[in-house]
């Protein structure tokens, strides 16, 4: 079977979408918005013309945690920490994940900058610690924003591309199942109509665009983590591995893991595209 590319309208889709939403970052960058006006930006209403019935709230919450990081770092120095990829692609990684990712509040509006710089002198804590040696392994670059938001764009419309295209398979899958989810899944899939030039199925299909996915490693016990491979803003995936399954609407993903075999967040080098891959398997730990 060939491996599974989006095809040309998904592609199309994800540049406007991905164009879109980083003109907002870049607005965010020039002059932070007032508070209604950003929430206005990122709000999943705004941009519905051109996902249509594809889901994109998680896409849109995590640009506008982007646009509004990027601001209060712009304030602090312009210097980010990145993830490096395989590719040589930088990612940027939230700033959560610095200062205590359950203690910040989801992304819903731009106020939490003002309450952070009022209150806590954190732009001195970041300042230290973009510089701090804990950042200093391989993978890992401090680099200023300008240099950053044109990958952000490229790795954005690769997700958004799978994303389009993952859902019209995922359609079919769910046809070709019969319609219908048992206890939010059912599987595996019949091919239904994806014919022999469509990805193989995933093992089980769930609701709302869901994709079983089951992630193995070398180390046992350790909690799985999912990324999104455009912003690193980590969310639990499952535990213990190895292996793990959990379910994830398509698109482009890096994974990390910890646990008491492995006391550091530890990120593993490989990303991978969902469809068509469901069983990764990281390498790193």
């Amino acid at each position: 079977m060939p491996e599974f590319e989006p095809d040309e309208e998904s592609e199309s889709r994800a540049e406007k979408l991905s164009s879109r939403l980083m003109d907002g970052v870049r607005m965010f960058l020039e002059k932070l918005p007032p508070p209604d006006i950003g929430r206005k930006m990122f709000s999943e209403q705004e941009y519905s013309e051109y996902a249509q019935d594809v889901p994109i709230s998680d896409v849109v919450t995590n640009v506008g945690q982007m646009a509004s990081e990027f601001a209060t770092v712009r304030r602090w120095g312009d210097e980010i920490p990145c993830l490096k990829l395989e590719s040589g692609d930088l990612v940027p990684i939230s700033m959560t994940e610095f200062f205590g990712g359950s203690f910040w509040p989801d992304y819903s509006s731009e106020l939490w900058i003002d309450f952070w710089q009022r209150y806590f002198p954190l732009h001195r804590y970041w300042h230290d610690l973009v510089r701090d040696s804990r950042l200093k392994e391989e993978s890992l670059v401090v680099t200023d924003i300008s240099k950053v938001v044109s990958a952000v764009g490229r790795n954005l419309t690769g997700f958004l591309a799978y994303r389009f295209a993952g859902i019209s398979r995922w359609r079919e899958w769910i046809q070709g199942a019969g319609g219908q989810l048992s206890g939010g899944s059912k599987g595996p899939p019949r091919r239904g109509r994806t014919g022999s030039d469509g990805p193989p199925p995933p093992p089980a299909v769930g609701p709302g665009g869901g994709l079983q996915v089951q992630v193995s490693c070398l180390t046992p016990g350790l909690r799985i983590h999912v990324s999104p491979a455009y912003f690193i803003r980590w969310v639990f995936f499952g535990s213990p591995s190895t292996p793990v399954s959990s379910y994830l609407l398509p698109g482009r993903y890096v994974f990390a893991g910890d646990g008491p075999m492995l006391l550091r967040r530890t990120k593993d080098h490989g990303v991978f595209s969902i469809p068509p891959t469901y069983h990764p398997y990281l390498t790193r730990f």
